[in-house]
C-alpha cells in the first residue's frame, strides 16, 4: 500500500511505511526522532475526527488505556494533536493481524483458537474493570506475533461505560458482523457487547466465517437479530461439539443470557476442550441389580484409596479391608473362633447402624434444607477413604449431577458444581490441588474453593460449606 504521507515528517516522527488503513484513519511505521525508536503511529482523519466532542473522547480514552498496563494491550507511548491532526504513538509489534492469519491458513485448530480468545479475554477483562468498553473487537484489531502472542488494539473508538454523553446517538461504531444485536437498537454499550464480539471472533477462528453473513449490511443485521447462529461443528467437523453450547451462549441475543464476562466465556471454552482430561476422574458405578425388598445402593468401583495396601482383601459390604482386619477365611480353634464370630457380629451391627444413619440423613434430615440439591432421580455414589494407614474407612457421599461432577453437601447446587469444574479445569492440569474462584449462578456471587485429591477424585471445599466432587 502507498500513501502520500510516507516519506514525510509529522512533528518529531519520520513516516516510513503504511501499515494499514481504516475508517477512522491510518497506521504507519514511523521513527520517533526524539526517543530514537521505531513506533506504530496512528493518524486520525476519518469522518467526525474534527468534532471537538470526538477529540475530547479520544484523549480521555487514550489516558484510560495507557493506565491499564495489561500485557495483551499494546502500550501507548504518547497521544495528542499536531497541526490539528490527532495522533496516537504506540509500540510497534512485528506480526500480522488475525484477519491476515485467517486468510492465510483458514480455520484454526480449536486449541489455538481458544488460546487466542483467552489472551483477548484477558485484555477485555482489564478494560472492563476500568469501566472501559472496547466496542470494536474484530480480527483486524487483534495482532498476532510470530510466537503466538496476541494483542488487542484500537481502543481509539472505545467507550467509557460510565458516561454515554460523548457518543453520538444513532451511530453504530465498529464492524457489523461482530456487533451485538443491542447495538442496532442504540442501546447503551456494556461489557456484554464485547463478550458477544469475542464469541463471534472465536466462532470465525473455528469455522473460517463470521456467525452471521450476508452480501449487504442490512442482511447481516437481520440475520444477527432474527436468526440463530449455526453450530461451529456443523461448519467444521474438526470443532469439538462441546464448543457448540459455549458459542451459543456467547452469541445469545439477550445480553443477560450471555456469559457475565470475557473470562467466563474463555473459561467455558477451555473447559469444553478439557473434557477428555476430566474423564480420567470419572468413576463408574456397576449397574444396580433388581431387588425384591428394600433397595440397596451398589458400591461404585474406585481406584485404590489412599493409605491402603495393594494386597488388601475385601471387607464387609465390599469395602477394602483395612490393614490388620481379620480375614473371614482365617481359621482358629476354641476361643479364637468365638472371638472372631463376636467381632464379625459387632462389625456387622456397626455397619448396619452407619447405613441407617446415612439413610436417615440423606432421606430425611436434608429433605427440607437442601433447596439447591440435585433432583431425586440422580444417583448417590459412595467411596471410601482413611485418614491414616490402618484406620477405619469413612464414607464420602456424593450426589452426582452428571458424569463429571457431583455435590457433597446439601447447600451446594449442581449449577455451582459445574462452575467449579469449569474454573478448576481452566486453572491448570486436572488432578492437581489448587485454590480457585468460582461463580454461583444461584447467589450471583463468587466463592473461593480449595481443591485437592481425595479418595480417587478431586474434592473442592469452600464458600458457605459448599462441597463439590470432580470425578
Amino acid at each position: 500500500m502507498t500513501d502520500s504521507r510516507v516519506g514525510t515528517v509529522f512533528g518529531p516522527y519520520r513516516i516510513e511505511a503504511l501499515i494499514g488503513r481504516g475508517g477512522m484513519g491510518a497506521v504507519y511505521r514511523a521513527y520517533d526522532t526524539v526517543h530514537d525508536r521505531e513506533v506504530a503511529l496512528k493518524l486520525l482523519g476519518g469522518t467526525g475526527t474534527d468534532d471537538g466532542t470526538f477529540a475530547e473522547r479520544f484523549r480521555r480514552e487514550c489516558r484510560l488505556v495507557a493506565r491499564l498496563g495489561e500485557p495483551h494491550i499494546i502500550p501507548i507511548h504518547d497521544f495528542g494533536a499536531i497541526d490539528g491532526t490527532l495522533y496516537l504513538d504506540m509500540r510497534l509489534v512485528e506480526g500480522e493481524n488475525l484477519r491476515q492469519v485467517l486468510r492465510r491458513v483458514g480455520p484454526l485448530p480449536a486449541e489455538d483458537a481458544v488460546a487466542f480468545a483467552e489472551q483477548v479475554g484477558e485484555a477485555l477483562s482489564a478494560a472492563h474493570a476500568s469501566h472501559l468498553v472496547h466496542r470494536d473487537v474484530k480480527p483486524e484489531n487483534i495482532l498476532v506475533t510470530p510466537t503466538g502472542f496476541a494483542y488487542l488494539v484500537d481502543f481509539g473508538i472505545a467507550h467509557d461505560g460510565t458516561d454515554s454523553g460523548l457518543t453520538k446517538a444513532g451511530t453504530a461504531i465498529g464492524s457489523t458482523a461482530y456487533l451485538a444485536p443491542e447495538h442496532f437498537d442504540n442501546a447503551p454499550v456494556a461489557p456484554s457487547s464485547d463478550v458477544y464480539a469475542l464469541a463471534a471472533v472465536l466462532f470465525e477462528m473455528l469455522t473460517g466465517r463470521p456467525p452471521f453473513g450476508g452480501e449487504t449490511v442490512s442482511s447481516i443485521i437481520k440475520a444477527a437479530v432474527l436468526q440463530d447462529a449455526p453450530t461451529p461443528s456443523s461448519l467444521n467437523p474438526d470443532v469439538p461439539p462441546a464448543l457448540d453450547a459455549v458459542l451459543a451462549r456467547g452469541l445469545a441475543k439477550d445480553p443477560a443470557r450471555r456469559y457475565a464476562s470475557a473470562a467466563e466465556l474463555t473459561a467455558a471454552a477451555r473447559a469444553a476442550l478439557s473434557q477428555e482430561s476430566a474423564t480420567e476422574f470419572i468413576q463408574v458405578a456397576p449397574p444396580t441389580q433388581p431387588y425384591a425388598g428394600t433397595e440397596v445402593a451398589q458400591t461404585p468401583v474406585y481406584s485404590e484409596p489412599l493409605g491402603y495396601a495393594a494386597t488388601q482383601q475385601s471387607g464387609p459390604l465390599g469395602y477394602p479391608q483395612p490393614v490388620g482386619y481379620p480375614s473371614s477365611q482365617a481359621t482358629d480353634s476354641g476361643g479364637g473362633r468365638t472371638t472372631q464370630m463376636v467381632l464379625v457380629g459387632f462389625i456387622g451391627l456397626l455397619v448396619a447402624a452407619l447405613i441407617g444413619l446415612a439413610v436417615y440423613y440423606f432421606g430425611f434430615a436434608n429433605k427440607n434444607d437442601d433447596a439447591t440439591a440435585a433432583s431425586p432421580s440422580t444417583t448417590t455414589l459412595t467411596s471410601t477413604m482413611t485418614t491414616e494407614p490402618g484406620g477405619q474407612p469413612t464414607q464420602l457421599a456424593t450426589t452426582a449431577c452428571n458424569s463429571a461432577v457431583g455435590i457433597g453437601s446439601s447447600v451446594t447446587s449442581c449449577d455451582f458444581a459445574q462452575s467449579v469444574l469449569s474454573s478448576y479445569l481452566a486453572a491448570g492440569p486436572a488432578g492437581q490441588s489448587r485454590v480457585i474462584t468460582a461463580f454461583s449462578p444461584v447467589t450471583g456471587q463468587s466463592y473461593q474453593m480449595a481443591c485437592s485429591a481425595e479418595s480417587g477424585i478431586i474434592v473442592c471445599r469452600g464458600g458457605n460449606d459448599a462441597v463439590v466432587h470432580i470425578y
